[in-house]
């Protein structure tokens, strides 16, 4: 498990970026869904910075166990968010690719 500061940063961003990359290039190819797609960005976005934010905000004593299992807490949950983003990036490809749906 991500076990500091700066792991945890960069597991945060990289996951936020892999889901405002796929949803651009969404936006670019299906200008018609650019309502729902902004939308989408915007809320990756502010994900991205609470998570962020919660890095650095804590009351945990550095080094201290607690301060690991925030960190660890703040990862899964990035996780667990950027992968329900990239499940609705997803679905709106699978309206306009049929081959995409699951059978």
């Amino acid at each position: 498990m991500v076990n500091s500061r700066e792991a945890t940063t960069n597991v945060v961003q990289e996951l936020m970026n892999e889901v405002i990359e796929q949803g651009f290039h969404e936006l670019v190819n299906r200008p018609q869904e650019s309502s729902l797609l902004n939308e989408l960005l915007q809320s990756a976005g502010n994900s991205l910075g609470e998570q962020l934010y919660r890095i650095d905000h804590h009351e945990f004593k550095p080094g201290s166990k607690e301060l690991q299992h925030h960190w660890e807490a703040i990862t899964t949950e990035s996780q667990r968010v950027s992968l329900e983003f990239l499940r609705q990036i997803q679905h709106i490809r699978q309206q306009y690719n049929p081959r995409l749906k699951r059978v």
